[in-house]
């Protein structure tokens, strides 16, 4: 299983391009745990109906803030980033503020679903497959020992390990934001400060 069976939509596709260009990195581990994620949300979904564009552009982008400098949470650099390359394709505010919090809000300790589905499935998506199906959110066991055969975890360790020790080297401060008190990043204060920016 990998990016291309996705069917992915432009969007998405230029979500997916962000994540290998600041990571560096092009069919590793983070790009098999964001096909999980989504797969796993998807299921989540069953017959909800769900914005799969919004859902996958914040898959592809939600762990991409551990690449991006700066002492805010990576989460909220995560939901920055989204609405980077969100902007050139001409969405309406709601939908990528919707993105962004599915970013986010991805290790909040309590349920999201106030701020959409979108943001509850990332939310719980995630912490299945980092649980590596311990927290199953009651999906089948045989389906998530599937998943990780046809998108294989080789690798999450460490990864997982390399990320929580560069963020305790670089804004510790900034774990109590990403899995204790997420900030909500309003994309209205986004395309505000880019524009007040020389050149904006």
């Amino acid at each position: 299983m990998d990016p291309a069976a996705l069917d992915q939509p432009p969007a998405a596709q230029a979500c997916l391009e962000t994540l290998r260009a600041v990571s560096g990195e092009r069919d590793g581990a983070m790009e098999r745990h964001c096909v999980r994620v989504f797969v796993i949300a998807e299921r989540l979904a069953g017959p909800q109906p769900i914005d799969r564009e919004v859902l996958l552009c914040a898959t592809w982008l939600h762990d991409a803030g551990l690449w991006c400098p700066g002492d805010d949470p990576y989460v909220t650099e995560a939901a920055r980033l989204a609405q980077r390359t969100l902007a050139p394709f001409d969405w309406p505010l709601a939908r990528v503020q919707r993105c962004m919090d599915a970013c986010e809000q991805h290790h909040a300790p309590t349920s999201r679903a106030d701020l959409g589905l979108e943001v509850e499935l990332m939310r719980r998506a995630d912490l299945v497959d980092v649980s590596g199906g311990l927290v199953a959110h009651g999906l089948p066991r045989p389906w998530l020992r599937g998943l990780f055969r046809a998108a294989p975890r080789t690798g999450m360790a460490t990864m997982l390990a390399r990320a929580i020790a560069g963020e305790l080297r670089h804004r510790p401060q900034s774990l109590w934001g990403a899995f204790v008190a997420p900030h909500r990043t309003r994309a209205s204060d986004v395309v505000a400060a880019a524009a007040a920016e020389p050149g904006g």
